[in-house]
């Protein structure tokens, strides 16, 4: 009877998670249009040193696939060094004798009334005179601020029919709002279909009202720029939401201090779009230092990076938010599926501790699957200290079924229930807050930290360790435990440093993780391929013989930290479903084929080596 019921219960749980998970599954299917937007003041170089005119460069460009062009406000830097349509120079007030900056439209531009206007509408002067604009504000002080729009790059995509994803300088501090009315004056001038706020802070940052109200007021979208440190940027994104679009960019800084190839460049984008859901592509030329970079090399990178788009299903065209027409809500079903898998795999956790259970303790934590569904559906709170503790004991509960019998055929069940847990953690987290990472998801770091320490626990008090915990800590310690101890912490330290999506790693790692991209279209996790997956595999190789037993325990912890990862696979609720679990099947039979390789070294390899050394160092 506890068989049926529990195969009920998984019955019953797999359909809630599914039906929880289609309206995202759906909108998945749908959000297939990607973008790619060039930078205007990159092309216009480039077409100058290559003998031909913008508008040439943006025609061949958008033949290639294009369909954007990022136009950027003009700084005092940018007017200072003779870019754009206007001038700028240090100037004494003759009646106050005081320093200043005086501004003015270039006499030959063909808009500069426009310009004029929307020069003395930045700095709040009126807008009825004509003429140079002087301010009592040192020309060094104005480097980073906005002057004018770029409106070469403005008619250049009005020409070309471009979308135009404009970027709004930073305002001196007086003049907060200067920003937000002048992004409104554009847009109505212009084909500004998205915007976001350059420079280190949002302009007008703490109260980023301003440019929120403009982008709810006429419906612009904000770029959500993937791993900024803008200040001020998530509490525009919050204003604004769901008017979002997110958007991969790579910096020239980076490209050049991280030595990334034009190739590797093209992968990320790639990447961005097909693994995080981003469908704005902003490709960079090379560094201004790098002298062999032509125009027609950009143009055909834009070439490829289109046709690898279009080969993975997407379609080259302006993307929409996702969220603004439709609201993804967490159910009732997905609410219990989750709660259920929590309350399951605490009472499972608790037997396996020695807790007696009958039918009233399986009936208890039924019927407490069941008010928890309600409270997290109902309480924010309950909802994500909920999320929190599931995802780790989803972890703990597969890692110890991996390992119940030291055989490798029980991988196959933990890693179906790993899966099922991720489901049904996955359909109560699939809402717009989550997928555009306006919240981040509780567990995260507890999934990385709880497993390894559950388990271990749960060793000590069931002497699967030869020793139990009093035992271990009223003698004195060997050496080779404590090495045991420093490799566990040192592993889950490491853990969390590079957990996230700017952790540093090695050239080495990542060249490896660009060819298994390549090989195998969604990249395994690198701790289940080479952790998790071949611990398991030399543990039950050891466990079958009898041997180690005193050191199998760092083992059994990287079964847990591999299955934490795949917990986490499911918790980067912006990644498509089937990229998850397209990742997580080919780290399953990767891991494995890793861990045989793993058993065949110590058994040809380290085993033959210590029996040889034994006499000489016994």
């Amino acid at each position: 009877m506890r068989k049926i019921f529990a195969g009920l219960l998984v019955v019953a749980v797999i359909g809630c998670a599914v039906y929880g998970l289609i309206p995202r599954v759906r909108l998945e299917q749908e959000n297939n249009n990607v973008s790619i937007v060039a930078d205007f003041r990159e092309i216009s170089t480039l077409a100058k040193n290559s003998g031909i005119t913008v508008d040439e460069a943006i025609a061949i460009l958008m033949r290639n696939g294009i369909t954007g062009l990022m136009v950027s406000e003009l700084t005092g830097d940018n007017v200072y060094r003779g870019i754009g349509q206007a001038e700028m120079r240090t100037m004494k007030d003759p009646e106050r004798g005081t320093e200043g900056t005086i501004i003015s439209i270039t006499p030959y531009s063909e808009h500069k009334d426009l310009l004029n206007k929307w020069l003395r509408m930045r700095f709040a002067l009126s807008e009825d005179k004509t003429g140079p604009v002087f301010l009592t504000i040192p020309l060094n002080m104005l480097r980073n601020s906005g002057m004018i729009p770029d409106i070469d790059g403005l008619e250049a995509a009005k020409r070309a029919g471009l979308h135009v994803f404009y970027r709004p300088a930073p305002s001196p501090g007086h003049l907060s709002d200067r920003a937000a009315l002048l992004l409104r004056e554009v847009h109505a001038a212009y084909p500004v279909s998205v915007f976001t706020p350059a420079g280190e802070f949002v302009s007008g940052y703490p109260d980023v009202s301003k440019l929120a109200g403009v982008s709810r007021e006429l419906g612009i979208p904000v770029a959500m720029v993937e791993f900024s440190r803008q200040v001020g940027e998530p509490q525009l994104n919050a204003q604004v939401s769901p008017l979002l679009i997110p958007l991969h960019s790579v910096t020239n800084e980076e490209m050049t201090s991280r030595r990334i190839s034009r190739k590797a460049l093209r992968e990320r984008m790639l990447r961005a779009a097909l693994e995080r859901s981003v469908r704005l592509l902003l490709l960079r030329t090379a560094p201004p230092n790098t002298s062999d970079f032509k125009f027609y090399d950009f143009a055909e990178e834009v070439r490829l990076l289109a046709e690898e788009l279009k080969a993975h299903g997407f379609v080259l065209s302006w993307p929409e938010p996702v969220f603004a027409h439709r609201n993804l809500h967490t159910n009732m079903f997905a609410s219990w599926a989750m709660s259920a898998v929590l309350a399951f795999c605490a009472w499972r956790f608790l037997v396996r501790m020695g807790m007696k259970s009958g039918v009233r303790t399986e009936i208890l934590f039924a019927a407490g699957s069941i008010v928890l569904a309600v409270c997290a559906l109902k309480v924010s709170v309950i909802a994500r200290f909920a999320g929190a503790f599931t995802a780790p004991l989803i972890a703990v509960e597969a890692s110890l079924l991996a390992m119940d019998t030291g055989r490798v055929r029980r991988v196959i069940p933990a890693f179906l229930f790993a899966v099922l847990g991720g489901l049904a953690l996955a359909s109560f987290f699939s809402v717009d807050r989550y997928m555009l990472r306006l919240s981040t998801f509780s567990g995260v770091r507890l999934t990385l930290v709880l497993p390894p320490v559950l388990v271990l626990i749960h060793d000590l008090k069931r002497r699967i360790h030869p020793e139990s915990l009093i035992e271990f800590l009223n003698r004195p310690p060997l050496w080779g435990e404590l090495v045991m101890i420093g490799v566990i912490l040192a592993g889950v330290v490491v853990m969390i440093i590079r957990s996230g999506n700017t952790a540093v790693i090695s050239s080495f790692e990542s060249g490896l993780r660009d060819r298994l991209e390549q090989l195998l279209i969604a990249r395994p996790r690198t701790k289940e391929v080479f952790m998790g997956y071949p611990a398991l595999v030399l543990l039950c190789w050891l466990v079958g013989r009898g041997m180690m037993a005193n050191y199998r325990e760092i083992l059994r912890v990287c079964v847990a930290m591999g299955f934490s990862s795949v917990i986490n696979s499911f918790c980067h609720f912006h990644t498509p479903l089937w990229v998850i679990l397209l990742r997580e099947f080919n780290g399953l039979w990767t891991g494995l084929i890793v861990g045989v390789i793993l058993v065949a070294l110590v058994k040809f390899v380290l085993l033959p080596f210590l029996r040889l050394i034994r006499p000489v160092i016994s």
